[in-house]
């Protein structure tokens, strides 16, 4: 993880959370509720002025920043409430607006982020571009300009939906699309059937792109490759089969048409050439879905793409909330920590051969969903964060009168614990990823 790697996740994180509180701070404002201090980021004091009554402060250590609405008594050092004006006394709506006002704050951020992005670097939209023959998509009524509406009967609103819907689906099950004509306007519903088939292949995934040996990288291998006999690993290159190089089209052909007859497989391991002598598997394929997406285009089409790249972002951290209790996805894959985000950050920043723009580009990605996961982990009703106090309020609105004394007191123990034990959990959580 290199310094310049750090910096920007310290320095990201800070930003995102500062935003959070001056939220909860413009909020109070416009409510003319009492503000006592506002300080950007924390520790030692850099600089420091006074205007209409508060105290601002820009701060040394870019981890997050605060809002203060109470007075604090000089001689005991403990913060006083009895002030009118103050946030504790104020009507039950007004509170709930200034803790709703902070995760507002980090979606608008959120938008405006991903605004910038997509208006620089583009984006795609829901609209079926190519047709290609021999695809699922090929088989139905779908004609270009159409735009996908749901998949298996659940709304997609913009294409990380569909990315992420789309990969709980086998290859090998059927789907259905609801659609809307790109000339007419109307709905139409179509089912994509995959075309299944025998088909022999070398047991292992790679890059899209050749690398610097002019070969693929191998990704992951299969534990069915030769015969149960795995001979290649994570990180070779594999230059060609039977002589025929990897980026001749014939290279595929070969090794589909070889059935199960051994085959020599040159790579680099390490440096080094070498040649595998290994046989083909026969797995079961189905010919592609053909769902390729034509770009977005215009200001207003940029715009939608925007706003509803965070609620998309929401339902699918929530769809992946559900799993984790259902048991079917383990915790540690869902919930991260400032380590788990400082290792992606460093792995874009750091990332060897990749240009500065598409490395910008994934950065202002990363940015725009922590702001918005910000948004969203505030509003759970976790003691501690907003979304206990916009729980507790309007628990208030309903019974007409404050909890006890006690009641909070308990209320915010048990918060402190489970805090506590979320750091400790997302910190194993990355350590767990982080070790695999």
């Amino acid at each position: 993880m290199s310094p310049l790697s750090i910096v920007i996740c310290i320095l990201g994180l800070g930003v995102l959370a500062a935003v959070h509180e001056v939220g909860h701070f413009i909020m109070a404002r416009i409510l003319k509720i009492k503000v006592y201090e506002l300080s950007i980021f924390v520790g030692p004091k850099l600089f420091s002025w006074k205007r209409k009554g508060v105290d601002y402060f820009i701060r040394l250590i870019p981890l997050g920043a605060y809002v203060r609405f109470s007075e604090i008594d000089e001689e005991t050092g403990e913060l006083k409430d009895d002030n009118p004006e103050n946030l504790i006394n104020q009507a039950r709506w007004k509170r709930l607006l200034v803790s709703l006002a902070g995760p507002f704050m980090n979606i608008v951020l959120g938008i405006i982020i991903f605004m910038i992005c997509f208006s620089v670097f583009g984006f795609l939209s829901l609209r079926q571009g190519i047709i290609v023959q021999g695809t699922q998509v090929a088989d139905t009524r779908i004609e270009v300009g159409d735009s996908i509406v749901s998949i298996n009967g659940r709304r997609i609103l913009c294409q990380m939906d569909l990315s992420y819907y789309l990969d709980e689906c086998s290859n090998k099950d059927s789907i259905d699309l609801t659609m809307r004509s790109g000339k007419s306007g109307e709905k139409y519903d179509v089912t994509l059937v995959p075309d299944i088939q025998d088909q022999y292949m070398l047991g292992f995934t790679h890059y899209a792109d050749v690398d610097a040996y002019g070969g693929w990288k191998v990704t992951s291998v299969d534990s069915r490759q030769n015969n149960d006999s795995p001979v290649m690993k994570v990180n070779d290159t594999v230059l060609s089969v039977n002589d025929v190089p990897v980026t001749d089209p014939m290279c595929t052909d070969i090794i589909r048409q070889s059935n199960g007859e051994l085959l020599s497989v040159k790579i680099v391991r390490g440096g080094e050439e070498m040649v595998l002598e290994m046989n083909a598997i026969k797995v079961k394929t189905s010919n592609l879905r053909g769902i390729y997406l034509d770009d977005g285009e215009g200001f207003w089409e940029c715009f939608r793409e925007a706003v509803v790249f965070p609620f998309s972002f929401i339902r699918i951290s929530i769809d992946s909330l559900a799993k984790v209790f259902a048991g079917s996805v383990p915790a540690y894959d869902v919930l991260s920590g400032p380590v788990g985000i400082a290792s992606v950050v460093s792995e874009v920043v750091d990332a060897p051969e990749v240009e500065s723009s598409i490395k910008v580009e994934t950065l202002l990605i990363l940015a725009g969903g922590i702001s918005t996961g910000l948004a969203f982990t505030n509003m759970l009703p976790i003691p501690g964060l907003d979304g206990n106090a916009i729980v507790l309020t309007v628990v208030e609105m309903i019974r007409g009168k404050k909890l006890s004394r006690k009641a909070e007191q308990v209320i915010n123990v048990i918060g402190f614990v489970m805090i506590i034990g979320l750091v400790i959990f997302a910190l194993v959580s990355d350590i767990i990823r982080l070790s695999r």
